[in-house]
């Protein structure tokens, strides 16, 4: 199991995982504990999809104030006055 368990140490690393429980990990998978790894495994993925949802939520901010930004901060202008350039002439 030495080649599982540096591919599960290495999968662990590069997801941030603190190193407890990366350690926690490899002694189970080398130990043959299953279940325990896999439950370490979810945790992390947990973890992982809590962070993608919580940046998802301020992307959707992001996109809502910059869709509002673009509607209300937009010079006003006379209904039926196009802007400079808007239909080819310059007035």
């Amino acid at each position: 199991m030495g080649e599982l368990s540096e591919d599960l140490e290495r999968c662990l690393c590069d997801c941030d995982c603190d190193a407890e429980r990366t350690a926690k990990a490899k002694c189970s998978c080398e130990e043959g504990r299953v279940r325990e790894t896999k439950r370490v495994l979810l945790g992390e993925r947990q973890r992982l999809l809590d962070e993608m949802h919580s940046s998802q939520k301020g992307i959707d901010a992001i996109d809502h104030m910059l869709h509002r930004v673009s509607c209300e901060c937009a010079p006003r202008r006379p209904w039926g006055q196009a802007a400079e350039g808007e239909d080819g002439s310059r007035e």
